[in-house]
């Protein structure tokens, strides 16, 4: 499911198909750090992107491991997303689509719980874009 997702956004992004040995990788990395079906942030979040929805105001989510974490950093390797991961925060842009998410690795719930928190917004317009 994720990687079915991330292929749309990617060639959208790039305007042309992507390679199969390629689409065989992201299909194994997912494996590989068992994200494939979840965890359901991780879905949401790409989900958004993919159908042009705003997610505001941020969504909690807690701490579930490194994995998913580890996933986006090879994903945006492999993928060339422009991508910032500074500890505090994960930032992913997809120019072409007009869409940045950002991830903020210190947040807490309504209850005090530690967490993270993402949201996916609109990138600001600039001319040339």
């Amino acid at each position: 499911m994720l990687t079915d997702i991330l292929i749309d956004i990617q060639q959208r992004e790039r305007g042309a198909p992507l390679a199969p040995e390629l689409i065989l990788e992201l299909r194994e990395l997912a494996r590989e750090f068992g994200v494939e079906e979840g965890p359901p942030w991780l879905l949401s979040m790409f989900l958004a992107v993919q159908h042009g929805r705003a997610v505001d105001p941020p969504v909690f989510f807690e701490f579930e491991g490194s994995d998913p974490y580890s996933y986006l950093a090879e994903v945006a390797s492999l993928l060339g997303w422009k991508y910032e991961s500074e500890g505090e925060y994960n930032n992913i842009e997809f120019p072409k689509l007009g869409w940045r998410i950002y991830i903020s690795n210190e947040a807490s719930s309504p209850t005090g719980k530690s967490g993270s928190k993402y949201d996916v917004a609109p990138l600001p317009w600039s001319p040339g874009k």
